[in-house]
């Protein structure tokens, strides 16, 4: 409101230019609604005027006319007598009936047209034309009638052909069926025999190695004893060719076998001869040879057939594909009514007829399909004549239509010559009248609106000064006994009320900055006060750790000083023994690794937690390693995760090198710990915080904050990052937690943080960070992104 104010005030002060009440002429002293209806009025008089002109030269035209639309209406009726003729021919056999009685009724409002014309036409030319018009429609009729006669013949022939190709197919599908069957019974039979000829192959192998190996093992000891040296490869071979036998002939169920083998192999192998065990072995050989032999021909003769029996059967199934394509084809050149594409299928079908006749199928199964697919052929013959029938019938009709057609357009156009010359005449009586009555109407407009707006622009040059200088005072045109009266009065009364809240609003304005201001200190100091809270955790949590080497240490160094004070007064008594020495001499080397293992851990503890507050309280951006900048943090908070029951598990990546800020970034860290401490787990459950931490490009970090607690309503998810919210009021929690977390993750690390959670399923902060940061201002309060 103030800038459009100011716009106002920018206007260049003009003169005011308000109409007053003293115009000449009576018609302009009345009130701007009897104005109004005045301009209105004219109009409608003159309109009236002209209606009653029309009605008078209108009914003239329409007697000239009606007779061209009836003529119309009844080349519509031939139009759509024709149209319901064709729609009836390519129809199926249900929906003729429909356009049937579509064509008759067509038939019989053309002719009722015809008729109701004929008493009313005067000219001889036109009365002979339309009774032999009436003539032709008779005609078109009954050639219909023969055209219906003749397709439902048609109709009954396809469908007992549909019936017969049908039981063809289903002949077809019996034949494919059985030969599958036989197919299958075939497959098992060769995977049996296969089996059996691979059993017998594996005996013939198993049996030639082992002979090979008792061979090489008699001739090994042959040479053995006449050069007195002795193979220890020998037996080994023997041994595992013997298995190999065993094994082949167990899996062949011939125990008999086995037994029969391993006493020959006995005599063998403790010295005998081998003749027994060759015996033995050649005897087998002969048998397993002869069996696989015998399955080797079995197989292949079994191979013959199935091959054989897979061309038989996708013959059948080709038949199959070539019953369903005559028929789509005949069905297509039946709705084309194509004589010489029907001739073609029945040649075709006699060929089909020889390939059924030719295959190795059951003989009763074959006649039946050669019987049905005669009669489907000769049915087609019978169908082919009754096409031809249909098209001569249908050439017929064809000539008469284009007769009725010419005679109804050359019928139409006479009497629509007359009637355009009478609407010609009428229209420009109507014209002329049109054209005048617009001028009068025209005239008396502008003038009564020209006596209406320039008062209206008067009290707008008028308000638009007063909104440029309120101090102007009221308008004058108040004075008018008019509308423009009363709109200026209640202009007055508005730019004094709208004074009066201009003031109040200014004041309200003043005193809402100033509580911004007081609401902005005091959120300054408890964000503030979050901090300092969060540091003093951190100050505990390493005073917790540092007290515990710390103490160790004084314990040790408090023995030492006895154990020095002790051994000083043994010697200056003399009695120092070896024994005594060297145990003095391990507890204080013991005392010593103790206390620098303690005091160095304190060392680091120190060392870690100056790091960690240093960067709380510079908030300086520098270099550090995610991993040891995590675990320093997390060190240090140890005694917080002691009380609070609930573990840390720390999985982070290595060698994740920033360039941030590690004070805004141990802050997040710290008071996203201490919210789920507070707000994740039911009382009296122990829960897990894990947080991980990758790498997640060359040039951002992501880090996972997740706990398995209860997770977090969907009426609050979206609000958990707005200052002051917060579910713990009563437990003494300010809602600024994840207020400064938002701030700091989006204006200090430049990064984006989202929150993810489940009823009873926990909570997960997803934060991304780059891991170079640019300089950036301190974080501040901003519009937190909706948690998902």
């Amino acid at each position: 409101m103030k800038h459009d104010l100011t716009l106002m005030r920018q206007l260049p002060p003009a003169s005011p230019v308000i109409a007053t009440s003293d115009e000449d002429g009576s018609i302009f002293r009345l009130s701007i609604a009897r104005r109004v209806f005045l301009v209105g009025a004219i109009p409608i008089v003159l309109a009236v005027l002209l209606g009653i002109a029309s009605i008078i030269l209108l009914d003239r035209a329409d007697d000239a006319r009606r007779g061209a639309l009836t003529v119309a209406s009844v080349f519509r009726n031939v139009v759509s007598a024709i149209s319901a003729r064709d729609d009836f021919v390519d129809a199926v056999p249900s929906d003729r009936a429909t356009h049937l009685g579509a064509f008759m009724a067509s038939i019989g409002a053309a002719t009722a047209g015809l008729s109701e014309i004929a008493e009313e036409v005067t000219d001889p030319d036109n009365a002979d034309a339309i009774l032999a018009t009436i003539g032709s429609l008779e005609r078109f009729k009954g050639a219909m009638g023969e055209l219906e006669l003749a397709i439902d013949k048609n109709d009954e022939l396809l469908a007992s052909m549909d019936t017969r190709l049908g039981r063809l197919i289903s002949l077809t599908d019996e034949a494919r069926g059985r030969q599958h069957e036989s197919n299958a019974d075939v497959v098992s039979t060769l995977r049996d025999r296969d089996a059996t000829l691979r059993s017998a192959l594996d005996l013939t192998s198993a049996t030639t190695g082992m002979r090979r190996a008792v061979v090489e093992a008699w001739t090994d000891r042959l040479a053995d004893r006449s050069s007195q040296t002795d193979d220890p490869f020998s037996d080994a071979r023997v041994a595992n060719a013997a298995d190999s036998f065993r094994a082949a002939f167990d899996a062949a169920g011939d125990s008999a076998a086995i037994d029969e083998f391993d006493a020959a192999l006995r005599t063998f192998t403790r010295g005998g001869s081998p003749e027994a065990l060759l015996r033995f072995l050649d005897r087998r050989l002969k048998i397993d040879g002869t069996a696989a032999r015998a399955s080797h021909e079995e197989v292949s003769e079994l191979l013959t057939y199935t091959v054989n029996a897979q061309e038989t059967e996708q013959a059948t199934q080709n038949i199959a594909v070539e019953t369903l394509k005559l028929g789509e084809r005949t069905r297509d050149a039946v709705r084309r009514r194509d004589i010489v594409a029907i001739s073609s299928i029945i040649g075709e079908s006699r060929m089909l007829g020889e390939t059924i006749a030719s295959l190795p199928i059951s003989p009763l199964i074959q006649t039946e399909m050669l019987n049905a697919l005669d009669l489907w052929r000769n049915g087609l013959a019978e169908a082919r004549s009754g096409l031809a029938t249909q098209n001569a019938i249908l050439r017929r009709m064809a000539v008469a239509s284009s007769g009725m057609v010419f005679e109804v357009s050359n019928l139409n156009a006479a009497l629509s010559s007359n009637a355009d010359a009478t609407g010609t005449a009428a229209r420009r009586i109507l014209l002329f009248s049109a054209g005048f009555g617009l001028f009068v109407a025209v005239f008396f407009g502008l003038s009564v609106a020209r006596s209406i707006t320039r008062p209206i622009k008067g009290l707008e040059q008028g308000m638009l000064q007063r909104a440029a200088n309120p101090t102007l005072g009221p308008l004058a045109e108040s004075r008018r006994h008019d509308e423009i009266g009363h709109m200026t009065r209640a202009t007055n009364h508005f730019l004094a009320e709208l004074g009066k809240r201009e003031t109040a609003l200014r004041l309200a304005k003043d005193d809402t900055e100033k509580a911004l201001d007081q609401l902005k200190r005091t959120q300054r100091e408890l964000i503030q006060s979050e901090k300092l809270a969060s540091l003093g955790q951190l100050v505990a949590g390493v005073a917790h750790e540092i007290n515990t080497p710390l103490g160790v240490a004084l314990t040790t160094a408090t023995v030492m000083r006895d154990e020095t004070a002790r051994f000083k007064t043994a010697t200056t008594e003399g009695k120092v023994t070896r024994q005594a020495f060297d145990d003095f001499i391990g507890r204080t080397g013991e005392g010593a690794r103790l206390l620098t293992t303690n005091l160095d851990r304190a060392a680091e503890l120190v060392a870690s937690f100056k790091q960690v507050a240093a960067d709380q309280a510079s908030g300086e951006r520098r270099a550090f390693q995610m991993d040891s900048f995590v675990a320093d943090l997390f060190t240090s908070l140890g005694p917080m995760q002691r009380r609070a029951g609930h573990p840390v598990k720390i999985d982070c990546e290595d060698d994740i090198e920033m360039l941030s800020y590690p004070g805004a970034l141990s802050q997040v860290l710290t008071n996203l710990l201490t919210n789920a401490y507070i707000h994740a787990f039911e009382p009296g459950k122990t829960g897990t915080v894990t947080v991980t931490i990758r790498k997640r490009d060359a040039n951002s970090v992501r880090i996972e904050f997740a706990d398995d607690g209860r997770g977090i309503s969907p009426e609050n998810r979206g609000r958990i990052f707005d200052p002051f919210f917060t579910t713990g009021r009563s437990s003494g929690s300010t809602g600024l937690g994840l207020h400064i977390v938002y701030n700091l993750v989006t204006a200090t690390l430049g990064g984006t943080i989202t929150a993810e959670s489940e009823i009873g399923n926990g909570t997960t902060f997803v934060i991304d960070i780059p891991r170079e940061r640019q300089e950036a201002p301190p974080a501040s309060a901003g519009a937190p992104a909706e948690a998902s």
